[in-house]
């Protein structure tokens, strides 16, 4: 599981002065994944309950040295199941949004 890209879908409504949303601006064109404080994997997922078996958080130097950065790729080992799984992935950002993937995975 990797994350290739983040969107900050509103980034009109950070009340920010204009000094500070074009450096926004600039983290966004560059970096957008530094704009993530948290995310988490569920590899199952039911569609109701989020359950996550996997995380990192800004901070967290446990996965990495980096504590400014999440790290951008998680590697699970799961048990073997027939057909796909549906994965979740939630993400946090600096200011409070929430976003969320579900994808179908086909076992190799």
């Amino acid at each position: 599981m990797q994350l290739d890209n983040y969107v900050l879908l509103s980034p009109e409504a950070i009340n920010l002065d204009e000094a500070n949303r074009v450096k926004l601006q600039a983290v966004i064109n560059r970096e957008p994944l530094a704009l993530i404080e948290y995310w988490a994997v569920d590899p199952d997922y039911d569609g109701k309950v989020f359950r996550s078996v996997w995380q990192d958080y800004r901070g967290n130097t446990d996965n990495d040295g980096d504590p400014l950065r999440v790290v951008t790729k998680a590697v699970l080992t799961l048990p073997a199941k027939p057909g796909a799984r549906r994965v979740c992935v939630r993400v946090v950002d600096v200011f409070g949004f929430e976003a969320e993937v579900v994808v179908s995975v086909e076992a190799a």
